[in-house]
């Protein structure tokens, strides 16, 4: 009975993300449509697009027309119907990640059972009400960031099943249409899966190419989006406008670098004036915070890397692992807005999973974090949304999950197996 009963609930929310979306006029999906009609159509991909100070999709690589070409060939209200059911099979996809992750690493008693804690659902569903700010924003909109997540895991379920081609097309697919889960190539190497890390760095040549086929531009068109990318992620004053259409300086956008200048350096009155209230930074020169930045992005892959190889052969550790190396990758993008944070439903999971099987001193950082960051302005008020989001709660509760996750691959690497246990 009780089985039916999630069931039925779990039906129920898809169905409303599908109708959500469904009924929608806006969106960025009208953007990934226009993207995949001018893939097919052969057109200059990143020419201007309505506005003619914004080129149409300058962060998305060619490769992401592999997703978007197919779905432009429906009409707008097919194609949102069509995207949301993505959405809604990427989070099924998801979360049957998460229920394999959690029946290999839960916690063993001293007699080698499994510890009874929490039953799954109630864990996804907790999961799903705190991520639930992120989901809404990606799936409302027709974001790709689900489906991206999606294929990442899935990719990475099947290395660890030693399922090497399927394990690369997808994960090839997720770095083809958005390269933000690169960092997980040399983790599955870490693993000793450096076949599939091989194989998905192929694979997502292959559909690079094929969208490139599709346009008939030559290597114009990844020229374009890899210099963009480059100079955008490297730009010493984040307050300037970027080069190649990309987008400009938002507090919406929560990377690393993004915190860095903001508390480091010198914010514009233009952006200042967008906030009711706002702490001062320490005033440094944008020269200044640049090499800041890098060291601070350079400090936290260190870590991240010195905690890999010490629980890398640790089995119950990858679920941590994984979970802390996609909330890294939220913070070293040069791009991360709202609805990238999906990639945090792994560390959400581990984290409420690990507080519901006894370490109830994770709790209170999940609470926190809840409260700060779950509201949205519909509940606070537009100015307290401006104000979390200029003072970086949202980078500052990324880091706290990253390095609770890192924590938990340190405890469950040291923790005794089954068959050690008297």
């Amino acid at each position: 009975m009780a089985s039916k009963a999630w069931t039925a609930l779990w039906i129920a929310l898809a169905l409303s993300l599908v109708v959500r979306a469904g009924v929608r006029d806006r969106g960025v999906i009208s953007d990934h449509l226009e993207f995949g009609r001018r893939v097919l159509a052969g057109s200059p991909l990143y020419a201007p697009f309505e506005d003619p100070g914004q080129p149409l999709h300058a962060p998305y690589p060619p490769g992401f027309g592999v997703l978007t070409a197919p779905l432009s060939l429906l009409s707008e209200r097919l194609a949102r119907i069509g995207w949301a059911l993505l959405q809604v099979g990427a989070l099924w996809a998801i979360g049957r990640w998460l229920a394999q992750g959690h029946a290999a690493t839960s916690p063993p008693l001293r007699s080698g059972t499994r510890s009874p804690g929490v039953g799954l659902q109630p864990l996804l569903l907790i999961t799903a009400l705190i991520t639930s700010r992120y989901v809404l924003r990606d799936a409302h909109g027709g974001g790709g960031n689900l489906i991206n997540l999606a294929c990442a895991l899935t990719g990475v379920a099947l290395a660890s099943r030693r399922a090497t081609l399927s394990a690369s097309v997808l994960l090839g697919l997720s770095l083809a249409t958005k390269p933000t889960h690169a960092l997980l190539l040399p983790l599955l190497c870490a693993f000793g899966r450096g076949r599939v890390a091989v194989g998905a760095a192929a694979a997502a040549a292959a559909w690079t190419g094929l969208a490139l086929l599709a346009l008939r531009q030559g290597w114009q068109p990844l020229a374009h989006w890899a210099e963009g990318t480059w100079r955008y992620a490297t730009q010493p004053d984040l307050f300037a406008p970027p080069s190649h259409g990309f987008p400009p300086f938002s507090w919406m956008n929560q990377c690393l670098r993004c915190a860095v200048a903001r508390w480091c350096g010198i914010v514009p009155t233009a952006w200042t004036d967008q906030v009711a209230w706002m702490a001062p930074g320490l005033g440094l020169a944008p020269a200044d915070t640049a090499p800041i930045a890098r060291a601070f992005s350079l400090a936290l892959l260190g870590v991240t890397a010195l905690v890999v190889v010490r629980r890398r052969h640790a089995p119950t550790a990858a679920l941590s692992l994984i979970a802390a190396v996609c909330s890294l990758s939220l913070l070293l993008s040069p791009v991360s807005w709202k609805a990238h944070h999906v990639a945090l439903i792994p560390a959400v999971f581990l984290l409420v999973s690990q507080a519901a099987a006894g370490r109830r001193g994770l709790w209170w950082p999940l609470l926190i974090y809840t409260a700060v960051c779950l509201p949205g302005a519909e509940f606070t008020g537009k100015a307290y949304k401006e104000i979390l989001q200029s003072h970086y709660a949202f980078t500052a509760g990324t880091l706290l999950l990253w390095g609770l996750c890192l924590r938990e691959a340190l405890r469950a690497g040291s923790a005794p197996q089954p068959n050690e246990t008297g």
